[in-house]
């Protein structure tokens, strides 16, 4: 029985029991911890066995050290089952977790893993575009920002140049570049639903031929009529690239006050998205309406005088726009083309009746078997605002004319066409009618283009690389009718209204057109 209260001795970690009333006994902690280990049936007979001890007579004592032992016993026996079970599960766990850690070991370092705090106010219906790591310090800082409507450290707030450049990676891999807004490059632009649009490698010509009248009245002999001519205007695509240097330190504060005015969670618009979104294609979209697809006037470049770090020539050298194929063949003569003869007429210095009647016959000029298809009559703004004053100021309420149905509509009077102020056409003299199957729009064999193809870190830039097809022509110059100027330059109107392509394009001329990332090619 010595050894048994000398097994508790060291349980308990001393070297005697405290007396109470002359015996030993446990104090209240010691029992708390021998309950704890042993169960109620060992407790209590060790204290009966502590409290009584000698003074029982031998067979008494005897059968109480039996029954202690065996309580001990099975103490002993519970206690190593509940341990051996902890045990078990720990060896479970530990298995899981080493399961993890292989998995994590051979998985890539880049994998975002998204840890999307839910607190975050989402829009409705809006998904997520892709898996953000949200441990990055750029959506920890957005994630506080949204909370709470503050900036931790606004002037050293920043984007990791290597966190950038790696999610700008997982968002071409992901397929984003093949999206409904890479596609909008060739329909977002706001005058593209007046092309049509075709697949070429680096030229296209119509394959349609024109023909004279055929029919004539019989005789039995052979009197030929009729003359076909394969005469289609060779349209030529033009190769272009875009090479942007993005500075993270100076897009985050911008793209979290403008996650805030969403209400978006970072995963439903990534930074690199945002780039894209508010940056990159609105710009894009806004130099090819602007500067190319209309006033673009080609210079053939050298390529081996071009040199690494060189800045980069503007978009309106990078391709032919519809004003200049237009000024370019009535100069030449030899398009097919067919010109109205504009004389002296200036619309900015013109009486209104002067341009009521220059557009009543310019209209009456076209050939009957196109002057009955509705087409519009493509124009600048200024033509236009021009045009709509003179008719008012002419024919304004209780005139004659206010009871037609026309009256005060872009239709011009007892016509099928109808005025299409066009923004590529800003400050622009020329009106053009043809029908849209005759204005071309080519893209490259590929679909769709890999747009932003390569995304690199140099010092504090990301440096995306793009490649993108685009070129615009008449199929047919017998199809079309334009009314053009001598001495007009489209290309002097682009630096004259936007200044050079070094500055700042935003906020200036035309707002791109809404809600044309959803069009197909």
């Amino acid at each position: 029985m010595k050894r048994m209260a000398s097994i508790i001795l060291t349980f308990l970690g001393i070297s005697a029991f405290d007396k109470k009333d002359g015996k030993p006994a446990l104090t209240e902690d010691q029992r708390k911890k021998v309950l704890a280990t042993f169960g109620e049936e060992f407790t209590t007979k060790f204290e009966t066995y502590l409290s009584n001890g000698e003074n029982e007579d031998e067979a008494q004592a005897g059968q109480e050290v039996a029954e202690l032992i065996s309580a001990f016993t099975s103490a002993q026996s519970s206690t190593t089952a509940a341990m051996q079970e902890q045990i078990n599960t720990l060896l479970d766990a530990k298995k899981k977790l080493e399961g993890q850690v292989e998995t994590l070991a051979n998985a890539s370092e880049e994998d975002p893993i998204p840890e999307m705090d839910e607190s975050i106010p989402r829009k409705a219906n809006h998904p997520a575009v892709m898996k953000v790591d949200m441990r990055k310090p750029v959506y920890a800082e957005v994630a506080h920002f949204l909370k709470t409507g503050r900036m931790k450290e606004v002037e050293a707030a920043t984007i990791d140049v290597a966190d950038l450049a790696t999610e700008f990676g997982t968002y071409l891999s992901q397929g984003n570049n093949n999206l409904d807004e890479v596609k909008a490059i060739f329909q977002g632009f706001t005058s593209a639903d007046l092309f049509t649009s075709k697949m070429a490698i680096t030229e296209w010509r119509a394959y349609q031929s024109l023909i004279t009248s055929i029919s004539q009245q019989f005789t039995p002999k052979w009197t030929p009529s009729g003359q076909s001519k394969f005469r289609p205007l060779t349209i030529r695509n033009r190769r272009h690239k875009i090479n942007f240097p993005i500075v993270p330190a100076e897009v985050l504060e911008s793209y979290m006050l403008h996650m805030y005015d969403e209400g978006l969670a970072p995963d439903q618009m990534p930074i690199t998205k945002y780039i894209w979104n508010q940056l990159v294609y609105p710009q894009l979209a806004q130099d090819i309406e602007t500067r190319m697809i209309f006033k673009g006037d080609y210079v053939e470049k050298a390529w081996n005088t071009v040199n690494d770090g060189d800045a980069g020539t503007a978009p309106e050298d990078s391709m032919d726009g519809i004003e200049t194929i237009l000024v370019d063949g009535l100069a030449s003569g030899d398009t097919g083309i067919n010109y109205y003869d504009v004389g002296n007429f200036d619309f900015t210095s013109a009486t209104n009746e002067e341009i009521l009647d220059y557009v009543a016959d310019f209209v009456d000029w076209i050939a009957p078997l196109f002057r009955s298809k509705v087409m519009p009559i493509m124009c600048s703004w200024e033509f236009y605002k021009a045009y709509k004053r003179a008719y008012k100021a002419v024919w304004g309420p209780g005139s004659s004319k206010s009871d037609e149905s026309n009256f005060g509509s872009d239709m011009v009077d007892f016509s099928r066409q109808f005025l299409r102020p066009v923004d590529g056409m800003y400050n622009s003299p020329i009106l053009l009618v043809t029908p849209k199957e005759n204005l071309i729009k080519l893209r490259h064999k590929n679909d769709i283009p890999r747009v932003i193809n390569d995304v690199q870190k140099v010092n504090y830039e990301v440096r995306t690389f793009g490649e993108y097809w685009l070129g615009v022509g008449l199929a047919y110059g017998e199809a079309a009718f334009a009314s053009v100027p001598a001495g007009y330059k489209p290309k002097d109107q682009i630096v004259k209204v936007y200044e050079a392509h070094t500055t700042y394009q935003q906020n200036k001329g035309i707002v791109i057109a809404s809600g044309s990332a959803g069009g197909g090619l």
